[in-house]
């Protein structure tokens, strides 16, 4: 399994990336997380290097200037570039990496269930500047206040309507809800058909009926705007259903129709050791700024460094850091040589979770009081890994895929 430290173009990536996020990201980190704004400037300027918008959709090429080999049975390389590049954006800041590839997380599902014609339309929809002068966005609009990680029991509704879908329901918890210029929108088509008949939609801003919501305040991640958003009745063309336009469900008896449940599940296989590279890039943080002031500090007169406790400590999260990163790529190169992943990517970013969490608490109790200022780095990292364990599925969800994936039997 070739990782980045062995292989020039992860290397390549890995350094600008990391450049990146010490010169453009670390400066104005706090700033967007005590204002809890978006980075719009930032955001731009980070457009042209394709870190986001529709990379998802145009594969590695804006990344490294290659393009991926069109041979579906030959390796790519796109997830290990992404568990690469979202440890170091995430090193850099989680909130703002989250705010430069909140658009992915809707690109995903296009990229993966979408037809060209859908593609090209979602393209259009995020060329140019919004009305604020802001480079636009997009947001998957998938979790609902009564579902959390329980995407088969969604209560947004898609009825047929001639050559029309008409989407009611509630949204919570959307990465860009309130500023997007489209959406992804998950629905129940048929109801009788139970996880079969979950669809996805594509859905533009300024569709009479979707309504933004408001902005949620956030424990961390704050430079990521979370929202609520509306349907009421918001009529959407069958054409913009993915996986085709659709009669009813369509899920047949394994609910295994393109644009489906199925397909949603197999994309966040994909995403998932994304998200445990960005808790381990968090947990990465709290380390090193821990690792430069043992080596430099005092304690009781004497150099911190020759205290056992604290340096066991360090080789503690060196150890847990190292593991979960290196389980991350494996659950990418897996995802890159088209084998199945489920297993991987749910203890990739479980473990990431729980390693963020970990890390940064011993951090805040090695520092002591200090750490619990507002402010101050190691208590935003802090808050900032708690998100972590939630979303993308939450800690015991990855635990029920696993146990699933181990025994046969969902756990009761």
């Amino acid at each position: 399994m070739d990782l980045f430290h062995d292989n020039p173009m992860y290397q390549a990536t890995r350094q600008m990336m990391n450049a990146f996020a010490k010169s453009a990201m670390r400066p104005i980190a706090a700033k967007h997380d005590r204002e809890e704004t978006m980075p719009w400037d930032l955001m731009k300027q980070a457009q042209g290097f394709g870190m986001t918008q529709t990379v998802a959709l145009d594969g590695r090429k804006k990344l490294t200037g290659v393009d991926e080999d069109p041979d579906p049975k030959k390796p790519r390389t796109q997830a290990r570039l992404s568990v690469v590049a979202s440890e170091e954006l995430a090193f850099g800041c989680a909130g703002i990496a989250l705010a430069l590839g909140g658009s992915g997380l809707a690109c995903a599902p296009v990229a993966r269930m979408g037809t060209d014609e859908q593609k090209d339309e979602f393209r259009k929809l995020l060329k140019g500047a919004d009305d604020k002068g802001h480079i636009k966005v997009a947001a998957m609009a998938l979790s609902e206040p009564a579902t959390g990680s329980d995407i088969s029991g969604l209560k947004t509704t898609a009825v047929r309507d001639g050559d029309h879908w008409v989407i009611r329901g509630s949204k919570q918890w959307i990465t860009n809800g309130q500023s997007a210029a489209v959406y992804v929108v998950w629905a129940q088509t048929e109801p009788a058909a139970g996880r079969a008949g979950v669809r996805g939609f594509i859905v533009a801003r300024g569709t009479p009926g979707l309504v933004p919501g408001k902005k949620e305040t956030k424990l961390g991640i704050r430079a990521s705007e979370t929202a609520q958003v509306h349907f009421e009745d918001c009529r959407v063309h069958k054409d913009m259903m993915l996986g085709g336009g659709g009669q009813g469900g369509q899920g047949g008896q394994g609910g295994e129709t393109a644009g489906g449940l199925a397909d949603t599940k197999k994309m966040l296989d994909s995403t998932r050791p994304v998200v445990g590279s960005q808790a381990v890039g968090i947990a990465r943080a709290a380390f090193e700024y821990l690792l430069e002031r043992v080596q430099g500090g005092t304690l009781h007169g004497t150099p911190m460094a020759s205290h056992q406790h604290i340096m066991f400590e360090l080789a503690e999260m060196q150890m847990e850091i190292t593991a979960a990163r290196m389980l991350a790529h494996r659950a990418a190169w897996m995802a890159d040589h088209h084998l199945d992943n489920v297993a991987e990517a749910s203890m990739a970013k479980a473990l990431g979770a729980r390693v963020a969490q970990q890390v940064t608490t011993r951090a805040m109790v090695l520092l002591g009081e200090e750490a619990l200022e507002p402010g101050h780095p190691v208590e935003k990292w802090y808050r900032d890994a708690k998100i972590y364990d939630i979303f993308e599925g939450t800690g015991q969800i990855q635990r029920r895929i696993l146990a699933k994936h181990l025994t046969g039997h969902n756990p009761t």
